[in-house]
């Protein structure tokens, strides 16, 4: 069978157009995890115009006009790590093993050296199979692994979440844990874009990976993005003597979804660590989210395997590992040596 790959701006097409993209992402997801529930063309609009990085999608059609593949490239909007171009592709089931993903990632390659792009960075999940035989099979070699780790929330112990907060005050003195459910103030905005600096700067990234600018505006136009789409609960620590933000944790759900909530991140400023300030957030922000939220049935959150620190908190509270994710790391030059090798075989 043939197939035909086209460039497509996702953001312009309409809801009909867009659906069989999106029908294939879903379909991607619960394999991924049962536990998906499917997202709709808006929220996928959503996730594929958020700020902070430019992206370009390439879509697989077979004879018939159906899609049955799609590769998603991108690269961070302020100049960071020029030489890399993260992408993803995605091969409906009953077309795997017949050339879509090889077609995909030509085009990918292609759109590498058009960007001055040397090195392709993606990732497969331990539930796919396929996802790991084609990064092996077209020798991407494996990197750092995370975590996602789940938790039921009827499972989740109240009191050990009401004696980390109610404690807090007396474990951390000077602080001060404050909750906020929707978007943060925006006096926080400042305080909060370091955070996500240093949350980047100290986790570990694949080698020669650097982070991000993370900027007042950039975490501005994030939650507004998503405002429309999500509903999120968060814990901040605020340092008494200087006003500073310097911790957060934040659940956030899905307005489509409210059976899933979702940690999005959790961090202490490495200045103000070793106060037991993790805790306090993350029963703070729990016990809100169990007053305010309810029918909730999972809690999941991703980790690097090397976070002990957050990796112990989790433990405490239950959850468990549900699956893992491995970066895998590419040549532009590699890919296109497999792609010749592939053409001569033919």
């Amino acid at each position: 069978m043939s197939y035909t790959v086209r460039e497509l701006d996702l953001a312009d097409l309409g809801d009909a157009e867009l659906q069989p993209i999106v029908d294939l992402y879903n379909t991607t997801q619960r394999e991924i995890s049962d536990r998906s529930v499917d997202f709709d063309v808006d929220e996928f609009r959503l996730i594929m115009t958020s700020p902070g990085r430019i992206r370009h999608h390439h879509v697989a059609f077979d004879e018939r006009g159906n899609v049955v593949g799609v590769g998603h490239e991108s690269y961070s909007d302020d100049g960071s790590n020029p030489d890399i171009l993260r992408c993803e592709i995605q091969v409906a089931n009953d077309h795997r093993r017949s050339g879509v993903g090889t077609a995909l990632l030509e085009r990918i390659v292609e759109q590498a050296e058009s960007l001055g792009r040397s090195q392709l960075q993606g990732w497969h999940y331990d539930t796919v199979p396929a996802g790991s035989a084609f990064a092996e099979a077209i020798g991407a070699k494996e990197g750092l692994q995370y975590h996602l780790n789940v938790v039921r929330i009827a499972d989740l112990d109240v009191d050990q979440l009401a004696s980390w907060s109610e404690s807090g005050p007396q474990r951390a003195p000077g602080y001060t844990v404050r909750l906020i459910e929707g978007a943060w103030p925006e006096s926080m905005l400042e305080d909060i874009a370091h955070l996500y600096y240093v949350l980047e700067r100290d986790m570990p990234m694949t080698e020669g990976v650097e982070p991000r600018e993370w900027s007042r505006d950039l975490v501005a136009s994030l939650q507004e993005h998503y405002q429309s789409g999500t509903q999120s609960i968060s814990a901040v620590a605020v340092h008494e003597e200087s006003g500073r933000v310097i911790g957060l944790t934040q659940l956030l759900r899905r307005n489509n979804d409210p059976t899933t909530w979702i940690v999005t991140t959790t961090m202490v400023d490495p200045e103000h660590r070793g106060n037991g300030l993790g805790k306090w957030l993350k029963g703070a922000a729990n016990l809100a989210a169990l007053d305010r939220w309810p029918g909730g049935v999972y809690q999941e959150t991703g980790n690097a395997f090397t976070n002990e620190a957050m990796l112990a908190i989790n433990r405490q509270m239950g959850f468990e590992h549900e699956l893992t994710t491995t970066d895998v790391d590419l040549s532009a030059e590699d890919a296109k040596r497999y792609l010749e090798s592939r053409s001569s075989d033919d």
